[in-house]
């Protein structure tokens, strides 16, 4: 969760206590420039930082007025392990796995088990087919004996990070891009170089 989306899970939360009710985009929108959030562009960005709660597990959405529900606590959550560099969706960045300088907080519904698991910040375009933007971030299970065709991996190819859809022919591994952008193009490795698979994404975190 970013520091401004926890912002405003608390204003969600102080107007829900408040008014014994959830608010309208219009009415959240007003209550966050009552309090001190600044202009609000339009009630898409409203809409941006619900979906985002939604996604992370803290909120519940019904297509309905007034159809938002807490989920529990605020404080039931984990923290993960944030890798101090960014995933290649595009181009390369040093992929440095054990450098973990900060942390995500997640909320204990979107994960079965956090065992293990860690998160980094991708970068590019070589994936928004699948969902994942720039600035995204992933959440990753080191657990390549568990993959299958069509997974979302994370792969270290020459001491870069990228995060691809997985694919096994043989004795050939396919990491294949998801865009729009042309631009970008599989990458192939041996079935020898399977190690370089790090680990499985389970989710994506947008930004």
């Amino acid at each position: 969760m970013t520091t401004r989306q926890k912002r405003f899970l608390e204003l969600l939360r102080s107007y829900i206590q408040l008014h014994g009710e959830s608010p309208t985009l219009n009415e959240m929108k007003i209550w966050m420039e009552e309090n001190d959030w600044g202009d609000i562009s339009s009630l898409n960005s409203v809409k941006q930082y619900l979906d985002a709660l939604a996604e992370k597990g803290f909120i519940e959405r019904e297509s309905k007025k007034r159809g938002i529900t807490l989920l529990g606590d605020e404080l039931e959550t984990q923290k993960i392990p944030l890798i101090d560099s960014r995933v290649s969706c595009g181009s390369a960045v040093n992929f440095l796995e054990d450098n973990a300088r900060d942390f995500l907080e997640v909320s204990k519904k979107l994960i079965r088990s956090f065992d293990k698991v860690f998160a980094f910040r991708c970068e590019g375009d070589s994936m928004n087919e699948a969902g994942i933007d720039d600035g995204d971030c992933v959440i990753v299970k080191p657990e390549p004996t568990e993959i299958s065709d069509g997974d979302l991996v994370l792969a270290s190819v020459n001491d870069c990070g990228v995060v691809k859809k997985f694919k096994k022919n043989g004795e050939t591994i396919s990491l294949l891009p998801q865009s729009s952008n042309p631009i970008h193009k599989p990458i192939y490795l041996h079935s020898s170089d399977e190690g370089a698979i790090v680990g499985k994404v389970l989710t994506v975190l947008k930004n």
